[in-house]
């Protein structure tokens, strides 16, 4: 199930950002980063997914004034369960009328971002241009996924 995250689930973000630090760059000791996950939750800027045992597994945070993906992760012992795959949609249900949709992730040559490359990939997010290294020295790019023109007749 996806759920808006509150300040009760403050303490499971900082966890699965613990996992993710050899890929994303320090975040525990960020106070950027700490009042970051305070801002998205407030302001509903960010959903959970959860296992069947209602355990939060995964995230996704979002930015809607840039329309931006800020975070995703997923729980490595989750991984393979499609739950990227749902986040990312939701994060698209919720940002698509806004316009064009922005994240930055691992370049094509960054094996461990494949499987986030290929989920965006298949959202309909495109490279849009290289973003330099991260926080843990590991090439990205921006990828963007640009907003259908609507398919309604004009009256």
């Amino acid at each position: 199930m996806i759920r808006l995250l509150d300040m009760q689930d403050y303490n499971s973000w900082l966890e699965l950002a613990k996992e993710v630090e050899p890929l994303f760059g320090p975040m525990l000791d960020s106070k950027e980063f700490q009042d970051g996950i305070v801002n998205c939750i407030q302001n509903n800027n960010a959903f959970g997914i959860e296992n069947e045992k209602g355990n939060l597994t995964g995230i996704i945070a979002l930015d809607r004034i840039k329309n931006e993906i800020l975070w995703l992760a997923v729980a490595e012992k989750y991984r393979g369960y499609n739950y990227g795959k749902k986040l990312v949609e939701k994060a698209i249900e919720e940002l698509e009328s806004n316009g064009d949709i922005y994240v930055q992730t691992f370049s094509g040559i960054v094996n461990e971002g494949r499987n986030a490359r290929r989920i965006y990939e298949r959202n309909g997010f495109v490279e849009y241009k290289d973003a330099g290294r991260n926080l843990a020295d590991i090439e990205t790019v921006v990828m963007v996924r640009k907003k259908t023109k609507s398919t309604a007749p004009n009256i």
